[in-house]
């Protein structure tokens, strides 16, 4: 009984870690996206437009979790 307990206490470590893992990886891409959809949002400022719906629909199509 006590093989089966430590079996899904090892099986579930391993398992947040590699959550964990994978989410690191997946905050820099979001956030080099985001970095993205600003520099555009400022070139698109510079030409005295109103950017800032362009901006939404930039940073919404990146899919990142607030």
């Amino acid at each position: 009984m006590f093989k089966h307990a430590r079996r899904t206490v090892v099986a579930t470590a391993f398992c947040f870690g590699l959550a964990f893992s994978l989410g690191a990886f997946a905050q820099d891409e979001c956030q080099a996206c985001i970095d993205d959809c600003y520099v555009q949002y400022e070139e698109c400022l510079n030409t005295g437009m109103f950017c800032k719906p362009a901006l939404n629909r930039c940073t919404a199509a990146c899919g990142c979790q607030v």
